[in-house]
């Protein structure tokens, strides 16, 4: 009986290594491809704060907007005859996506251990899902923002036809620089329109134990 053919017996040898190699190098381009396709999620950067008890009912008002003043009849005033607990508030859209809010330098701040709280109302129209507004809070460097938080309302437990009351606390972080800036905003993201009003961002100083 003849004997098995040498180069037969090696290439169900090594079988087995090269399938293992081409699991190995399918696995990696799989790695690669997620890695270079995937979207990132700009709404979820930093998990969300809560400020101490003991602050509450300290704050100092460091901003505050009830959109009454001006006229709504004015287009280019962007304004509702529709409020939360008066008669205007603030009408958002794509023209409109910044609401105004806080824009503060790091040197006016007062304390080494502050926190913000920033409250408004939201009111809509559309579906929950398509109530893409968020409420952010930020520090800015040199143009460049860190620290970014942000509440989109379409994930918290709000409903249409009703003003909403949207919420964030943010610790503010040492400042690289004295001329930073803190800034607290509405950004609305969707195409439709949206109401905001009764916009307040008040600050909380803790004193540090002696």
């Amino acid at each position: 009986m003849t004997e098995h053919n040498p180069t037969r017996r090696f290439f169900f040898a090594a079988l087995p290594a090269m399938i293992l190699l081409g699991i190995f190098i399918l696995f990696n381009y799989y790695r690669s491809y997620q890695d270079t396709h995937q979207t990132n999620n700009p709404y979820a950067l930093l998990q969300r704060e809560h400020m101490p008890e003991v602050s509450e009912g300290l704050g100092k008002i460091l901003s505050s907007y009830d959109f009454e003043s001006g006229n709504a009849n004015n287009n280019l005033s962007h304004l509702a005859f529709s409020g939360h607990t008066e008669k205007q508030s603030l009408k958002m859209s794509a023209q409109v996506q910044f609401s105004p809010g806080l824009w503060i330098k790091f040197k006016d701040l007062p304390g080494d251990s502050a926190w913000i709280r920033a409250t408004g109302y939201a009111w809509f129209s559309c579906r929950v899902s398509e109530a893409k507004c968020s409420l952010v809070a930020t520090c800015n460097h040199n143009g460049i923002n860190y620290k970014y938080m942000s509440v989109p309302i379409e994930n918290e437990a709000v409903k249409p036809y009703q003003w909403n009351k949207i919420s964030i606390d943010y610790h503010i972080p040492p400042a690289p620089d004295r001329e930073d800036v803190l800034q607290v905003y509405f950004w609305y993201r969707g195409q439709g329109e949206m109401l905001v009003d009764d916009i307040e961002i008040k600050l909380f100083v803790h004193d540090k134990p002696k």
